[in-house]
């Protein structure tokens, strides 16, 4: 019993420290926006699939002498390919379809020993119920649950701010080398008496199985769903990524643990109450403060999982039908990710899938409680429900009689509105819930800039009124300016180059490319030669790096914003460092930090401190024709720049005292040092 228990505990455990760990390793390749998370929690809901079929498989069609060949062959050969494909499996590479460069990377470097994790625990309570058959295997599962909730807390605690990457990656292969020794040892000397199929196994009936496989599908919706709302503002990182995994998780140990913990009907209330506030937060977030957000998700998620789970554990068959119960809600796991990352960017222009699950979950739920019911409750409940749906259509609807273009793809969803600000018409880019550029539709004003870069914010001061160093005056600087922006938007910085400038936009996003070419005028109308190249910034600046050189820009823009967070990736010291070799001597990084949820300024100044600049801080004000106030950090050696009185008249004194230990490097970035208090 303790080696099950044991064994089982810690397959559990790596499997839920790779998947932070796994996510965390892609971000900086595929833009680290929160579709990479989703994509990876796809991947691991196919492997678990292909391990409990595998499972099935071996428990069902071998006898026990050949379930301990063929299982303890496979365990040794993903031993040896794991330590093998960690030295010679190269980065992943970014390609026009992100998604299958994410799934095959993964199944290179961790399909053969994630196929062992998964199968483990179908696997091991098959064969824990026939050595001890008067014990239930059920808690087996609870405890791999724990397992899983441990490594997701331990992550970003624990893990993620003392561990570099490298080290994490060796961590996991050597515990993987323990999990490893422990399958040996349990498949050699613990395995039951007698063959596992000799047992007659009656077939679940195919209602059965569309209702365990429902279930399952809608809890993983949920979860995707409820994650990328709060990823949406916030830089998806792995604090954000397993809280709602963990109590995704802590649902199923408190139902397959004690059968009397799950009561249907206060969880059916709770999520009813969950219902009214997903429709508020849908249509309202930015009103909530982001611990708000967060709690009021969460509610959400637990309460649906509750019930997609507790319906579960309520159905669960016996011991003879563990595998195919784990293999149809393993299934239904990928179904649920094959809608979240195929289905729905395919059908749906915006994240429509949150408010859609959470009303089949309603369903699933009360359905089969409703032919226990009074009639008047039934009706009841179908008029709360269509209440509910006619109120959304009626919220959606009154924002759509101002959308022009709405489209969603990997990286987002994308709107584009136009709306009256102070008696004018401004043309909105909208990614997720955060304008990224404005625009007048008047003719005679289409090219003053709006928003975060109208005249006056730290940008346009450094695009305007940046003056070379007297020192390099009679150097080979050509007429016209060389600027760089990473992040398009809009694309209204376009507005600040003149005739002989050359302005290079870097955008991952395809379709930020395309609507900013044919919703707004700005590039087309700029004066300067623009150039717009499809890529993550980063990615692509260290490629002219190594290909062109320098490309000495006067100034250099970071503002990659994906809704209203900002990728670590561009932020840390590493990336820091590839933005200066890029600038003149007497250039000027200027750094967009405005942001809801997150103080930036100490991540800037030591960065700042560390490479020997000055760092400028300038807070601009909302006013009646830009409803958001932007803040922005001018970092540069330019003592001219500094001086002059534009710049002086500007600057103003930074909003919070400096955190000499808030030092983000591609290691290590903790986010939640910089959460505004």
């Amino acid at each position: 019993m303790p080696l099950f228990a044991v064994t089982i505990f810690l397959s559990a455990l790596l499997l839920f420290l790779i998947q932070p760990l796994a996510a965390r390793w892609l971000l900086p390749y595929f833009g680290g926006g929160a579709a990479v998370w989703t994509a990876c929690m796809l991947f691991f809901q196919l492997m678990l699939l292909a391990g409990y079929s595998y499972a099935h498989w071996l428990t069902h069609r071998l006898s026990l002498k050949q379930q301990r060949t063929v299982h303890g062959s496979l365990v040794l050969l993903a031993l040896l390919w794991l330590w093998w494909a960690g030295s010679a499996v190269s980065a992943p590479e970014p390609s026009a379809y992100p998604l299958l460069s994410i799934l095959s990377w993964l199944l290179l470097l961790f399909g053969l020993p994630l196929l062992v994790i998964a199968a483990s625990a179908p696997l091991l309570q098959r064969w824990f119920a026939d050595r001890f058959p008067l014990r239930s295997p059920y808690r087996l599962y609870a405890l791999s649950n724990v397992g899983s909730l441990g490594a997701l807390l331990s992550y970003p605690f624990i893990v993620e701010p003392w561990l570099p990457l490298s080290q994490q990656f060796t961590g996991w292969q050597w515990g993987f080398t323990g999990l490893a020794l422990l399958l040996l040892v349990l498949l050699r000397w613990q395995l039951p008496k007698a063959s596992t199929t000799s047992e007659a196994v009656a077939a679940a009936s195919s209602r059965q199985w569309g209702y365990w496989l429902s279930l399952s599908a809608a809890g993983v919706v949920l979860l995707l769903a409820v994650t990328q709302q709060l990823t949406q503002n916030v830089p998806p990182v792995p604090f954000l990524w397993v809280v709602p995994l963990a109590l995704y998780l802590l649902s199923f140990i408190l139902v397959f643990n004690r059968e009397h913990w799950y009561q249907r009907a206060l969880w059916l209330y709770l999520f009813g109450i969950g219902l009214v506030l997903a429709l508020v937060l849908i249509h309202f977030g930015r009103l909530f403060d982001l611990y708000s957000q967060l709690a009021l998700y969460l509610l959400i998620l637990f309460s649906g999982c509750m019930l997609c789970h507790g319906e579960l554990a309520r159905l669960k068959p016996a011991a003879s039908q563990l595998t195919r119960f784990y293999l149809a809600m393993a299934l239904g796991g990928v179904l649920g990710g094959l809608l979240v990352n195929l289905l729905a960017p395919a059908l749906l222009n915006d994240f429509h899938e949150f408010p859609v699950v959470l009303l089949a979950i309603l369903l699933l739920a009360v359905l089969p409680w409703q032919r226990q019911l009074a009639l008047w409750r039934k009706v009841a409940w179908l008029s709360g429900a269509a209440s509910f749906v006619l109120l959304a259509i009626w919220l959606h609807l009154l924002l759509n009689q101002f959308t022009v273009h709405q489209e969603r793809n990997f990286y987002g969803s994308l709107v584009v509105r136009d709306i009256p600000v102070a008696g004018e018409l401004q043309r909105i880019l909208i990614d997720g819930t955060t304008s990224h550029g404005a625009q007048y539709l008047a003719a005679d004003k289409r090219q003053q800039a709006l928003s975060y870069y109208r005249p006056g914010t730290g940008v346009a001061l450094a695009l305007q009124y940046r003056q070379p160093d007297p020192g390099l005056a009679n150097s080979s600087k050509s007429a016209g300016r060389h600027f760089g922006m990473v992040g398009l938007g809009a694309g209204t910085l376009a507005v600040y180059g003149r005739a002989g400038d050359r302005i290079q936009f870097y955008e991952l996003n395809p379709a930020v490319i395309s609507t900013a070419q044919q919703h707004f005028s700005y590039l087309a109308d700029s004066a300067a030669t623009v150039e717009v190249l499809l890529g993550d910034g980063r990615l692509v600046l260290q490629q002219q790096l190594q290909q062109q050189g320098s490309q000495q820009f006067d100034v250099l823009v970071l503002d990659a914003f994906s809704s209203d967070a900002i990728p670590q990736h561009l932020l840390t010291r590493e990336a820091f460092a590839l933005y200066l070799q890029h600038l003149r001597a007497d250039g000027v990084l200027a750094v967009h930090i405005s942001n809801n949820y997150l103080d930036l300024t100490s991540v800037v100044r030591n960065h700042a401190h560390h490479f020997g600049l000055d760092a400028l801080f300038f807070h601009t004000p909302a006013d009646s024709q830009n409803p958001a106030a932007t803040e922005w950090v001018l970092l540069t050696r330019n003592q001219d720049f500094i001086r002059q009185e534009a710049t002086q008249q500007a600057v103003g004194n930074w909003p919070t005292q400096l955190n000499p230990a808030i030092q983000w490097t591609d290691d290590f970035s903790n986010l939640l040092r910089v959460l505004k208090k």
